[in-house]
């Protein structure tokens, strides 16, 4: 082919420069690709879609980022201390003129002292949020009204659509949310009482999605109804059965629900009669529950159990598949669907554990189990280094990693 046809990269139109641009962290953009020519350090110059998040590891090269990014072009925003550069967050604050960030879509402070928190929100605009991440590492109580403060007017601002509170249940139950509150999906990671939750989606007609990365401390009675949630889960459930179910008539509208937990939820025809009568329109249900320890059970004990969910409306109307596993070593008995729902997952070494499921499919060993499982953790009781790499070896082996 004749070079004239080839098309030379500077007639290409920049927005595909950004394009790429938007599919690479800022760190590749910075050290890499701007020094590789006069064009791309031009394209670098007038790129505004910057996602500044600090993951650099050495004092110069976030000494280079800051200087070379204009805060006006950064449209998300991570902040954290780490081991490599301790203290980062006050030297972020040093460095960059703090009002200069004027088109913020995102933000999200990891580990953030109070103190902190206080000077960057009180200089920084707000007004295009879409989401807001906060983890609170240092309080001060002497903030606490401040903090407050700056955080019931973020929940005004009209284009805010999900929020992640890592913060204390006592910040968290005195922020002021606005009648109209516009977030759709919220995430807290402390436990929250039932009253504080309900005030929250009393106010927040829009809200569909809600993670409670603790549980509901439930010590009333509540009789409100909350439509507009579709998806509701909780990731560290300690609660009755009958508490339960009175925390998910107020949730008639649920398409998702995800349980992780403790608790002796393992009615299967008490569940079916339950999501007939009051979740019809429960299209997808995950859970792995811990249901009792202690106690010696045999594969009889566990097909007692299972029985229940062998029924039609799980098998072959919602097709949700369960298993019921007893750790020999433990003696910890735990029902889960399929596949597992957890991110996080404990395995045994050297142990025989039963294993009994509601599915007439083969499920044992089989990949998709483990869909969701970013992390295994393995539980190293062993005599030999030969015996345990063996058994490494065979569980990489089942879950297909």
């Amino acid at each position: 082919m004749s070079n004239n046809l080839i098309p030379s990269i500077e007639i290409l139109p920049v927005e595909i420069f950004h394009r790429i641009f938007d599919n690479l962290d800022t760190e590749t953009i910075l050290l890499s690709i701007r020094l590789v020519c006069r064009l791309f350090r031009s394209i670098f110059h007038y790129f505004k879609r910057y996602y500044f998040e600090f993951k650099i590891k050495t004092k110069r090269n976030f000494h280079l980022f800051c200087r070379l990014i204009k805060p006006e072009n950064v449209i998300s925003l991570t902040l954290s201390d780490n081991e490599h550069i301790p203290n980062q967050i006050y030297l972020f604050i040093s460095l960059i003129s703090l009002r200069q960030f004027t088109r913020l879509h995102s933000i999200n402070f990891l580990g953030i002292d109070e103190y902190q928190l206080n000077i960057i929100l009180k200089r920084i605009h707000l007004n295009s949020l879409i989401s807001f991440s906060l983890n609170i590492q240092k309080y001060d109580d002497r903030r606490k009204k401040t903090t407050l403060h700056f955080l019931s007017s973020i929940m005004t601002k009209s284009n805010l659509r999900k929020i992640e509170l890592n913060i204390k249940y006592d910040r968290i139950s005195n922020i002021v949310w606005p009648l109209n509150c516009n977030i759709r999906y919220l995430i807290i990671n402390e436990d929250i009482y039932l009253d504080d939750l309900c005030r929250i989606l009393s106010n927040s007609s829009q809200l569909h999605t809600l993670i409670l990365k603790e549980n509901i401390i439930n010590d009333k009675i509540v009789t409100s109804s909350f439509p507009q949630l579709t998806s509701l889960t909780i990731e560290r459930l300690d609660i009755t059965i009958d508490k339960l179910e009175s925390l998910l008539l107020l949730t008639p509208s649920l398409i998702y629900l995800k349980l992780i937990g403790e608790g002796n939820l393992c009615d299967g025809k008490r569940w079916e009669e339950f999501i007939q009568i009051n979740l019809s329109h429960l299209d997808k249900f995950e859970f792995f529950i811990n249901i009792s320890r202690s106690i010696n059970r045999t594969r009889e004990d566990l097909e007692l159990i299972i029985e229940s969910f062998r029924t039609p409306f799980w098998i072959e109307y919602k097709q949700w598949f369960v298993i019921c596993e007893f750790h020999k070593r433990s003696y910890k008995v735990q029902l889960y669907s399929i596949p597992i729902c957890k991110s996080i997952y404990q395995y045994e070494l050297n142990t025989e554990n039963i294993f009994v499921s509601n599915s007439t499919i083969s499920l044992y060993n089989n990949p998709s189990i483990t869909n969701h499982i970013n992390e295994i953790n393995l539980s190293l009781k062993l005599s030999t280094n030969h015996l345990i790499k063996q058994e490494v070896c065979l569980l990489l082996n089942d879950y297909n990693i």
